[in-house]
């Protein structure tokens, strides 16, 4: 008997501090609207740094091209030489990713393939140039049909010079 009164008195004194402790905090809608928010921030910077990223990959893309039209075009060659592969290879990858990024996955031939070396890397050149000005008038929120295009542009390209490498 004397056990079961003291657990009720007990009960009576630790029922007022664990109720002044639940009625302290913030009601529940104010914590999950600061939530809601939270995510909503987040979700915005993580979309900003993607397409961050994409801006750069569309500059890294021009670079490449332009420095392998500085160095190989106009030029009375035939061939590649091995060490253009791996240039080549980022450039497609960043163009894959790109395409990706922007809605498209599907690989679509070019309606009037390059008929010389010279030409693919003039081709390349230009439509990496257009590539990255496009990205630039871009925002996150926007899809570009052209930036898609371009890419698929410069994903054949790529293949087409591939064939070039000795």
């Amino acid at each position: 008997m004397i056990r079961v009164l003291f657990i009720l008195v007990m009960t009576l004194l630790i029922a007022p501090a664990v109720w002044a402790q639940s009625a302290s905090g913030p009601p529940v809608e104010e914590q999950s609207e600061a939530m809601i928010d939270t995510l909503k921030r987040m979700r915005i910077k993580r979309e900003e740094n993607e397409h961050k990223k994409l801006l750069e990959k569309g500059a890294q893309i021009a670079d490449l091209s332009a420095e392998i039209s500085r160095n190989y075009a106009h030029r009375t060659i035939v061939s590649l030489p091995r060490e253009i592969e791996k240039k080549l290879r980022d450039i497609e990858k960043s163009a894959k990713q790109i395409r990706s990024e922007s809605g498209s996955s599907k690989d679509e031939p070019l309606e009037s393939p390059p008929a010389s070396l010279d030409e693919a890397i003039a081709r390349l050149d230009k439509t990496s140039q257009r590539l990255n000005d496009n990205l630039s008038k871009t925002s996150r929120h926007m899809v570009s049909i052209s930036v898609i295009d371009d890419a698929n542009e410069i994903i054949e390209l790529i293949r087409v010079l591939k064939g070039y490498i000795r």
